[in-house]
C-alpha cells in the first residue's frame, strides 16, 4: 500500500513540476505597475466616496470639517463653495462653526449654542 501512495505522489509532483513546460503555454505577462500619482487620485476618490458628500481637500484627499478654511494636512485654502456651510446647517453664531443638534457649545469657541447675545 505505502508503495502505491509514494507512485501517486511521485505522479502527481512530476505533474506539477511538467505542466508550465507544456506547449502551447504562453508565458504570463507581468501585472502592470501603477504609478504613484494614479495611486494618489485612487486615495482621494476613495476618500470622496467615504465622506458622504462631505468637504474634501482638492489637493490631498483629506475629509475637511464643516467651516475649515484651510486643509490640516496639506494647508491649501479650500473652494469657497465648500466653506460656507448650507442654509439647513447648524452653526454658531459667534463663530460661523457648524455645530451638531445635540450640541451645546461650540467646539471651535465655546459659546453656548441657542443663546442669542442682544445686541
Amino acid at each position: 500500500m505505502s508503495i502505491f501512495v509514494f507512485f501517486v505522489l511521485a505522479v502527481i509532483a512530476a505533474a506539477v513540476i511538467a505542466y508550465p513546460m507544456l506547449p502551447g503555454r504562453a508565458p504570463a505577462q507581468p501585472a502592470t505597475v501603477p504609478t504613484d500619482g494614479e495611486i494618489e487620485e485612487a486615495v482621494r476618490a476613495l476618500r470622496r466616496s467615504r465622506s458622504g458628500g462631505g468637504l474634501v481637500c482638492p489637493s490631498c484627499g483629506r475629509v475637511a470639517q464643516t467651516g475649515d478654511l484651510f486643509c490640516v494636512r496639506c494647508g491649501t485654502g479650500l473652494p469657497e463653495s465648500q466653506v460656507q456651510p448650507k442654509a439647513d446647517d447648524l452653526v454658531c453664531s459667534s463663530c460661523g462653526a457648524g455645530l451638531h443638534a445635540v450640541d451645546q457649545f461650540c467646539a471651535k469657541c465655546g459659546h453656548p449654542v441657542g443663546t442669542e447675545e442682544a445686541e
